[in-house]
């Protein structure tokens, strides 16, 4: 699992903002790579300051994210990569997590909590992610690659 530098960290971010951690690490199709972002994920959290309640939270909508996109995304093909950015500044913890599949619409997913929904064993993940974190969007290129961006803000989680 090899570490590149730091991408671009957009407007979401803030521009005038110090950055005090960002890790981004290219990563297969695996069990142990899910495994792997959720904890430095949680260990981020905790780093900037989060109560272990929301530290769960975010470990939660960071490990759905990563299911969908090892499975939905990437169909569970190990030679298909992951790219995981991890970033860090006083004000906010931001998570984006990018694959190689054709993306998918947000506001167009079935509902978890119709009767239906309820009834299935999956479906929720991005409804999680959604409740648990402050923000959260998807970005499809037009290559193939899909990037789902989640933050969480320190204020709101005190």
């Amino acid at each position: 699992m090899g570490q590149i530098g730091a991408r671009d960290q957009g407007p979401a971010l803030g521009a005038r903002e110090p950055i005090l951690e960002t890790r981004t690490r290219i990563l297969d199709s695996t069990e142990a790579s899910i495994n792997f972002v959720e904890i430095q994920a949680l260990e981020a959290a905790r780093r900037g300051g989060f109560r272990e309640s929301i530290v769960g939270h975010i470990g939660l909508a960071v490990r759905e994210i990563m299911v969908n996109a090892v499975i939905h995304g990437n169909g569970c093909d190990p030679h298909k990569k992951v790219v995981a950015t991890i970033s860090r500044t006083a004000k906010k913890l931001r998570i984006e997590i990018t694959d190689e599949g054709d993306g998918f619409d947000p506001d167009h997913l079935p509902d978890p909590l119709s009767p239906e929904g309820l009834l299935k064993g999956s479906g929720r993940g991005v409804y999680l992610a959604r409740a648990f974190m402050d923000e959260f969007h998807v970005r499809r290129e037009p290559v193939g690659w899909t990037t789902v961006i989640m933050a969480k803000l320190v204020h709101s989680a005190t």
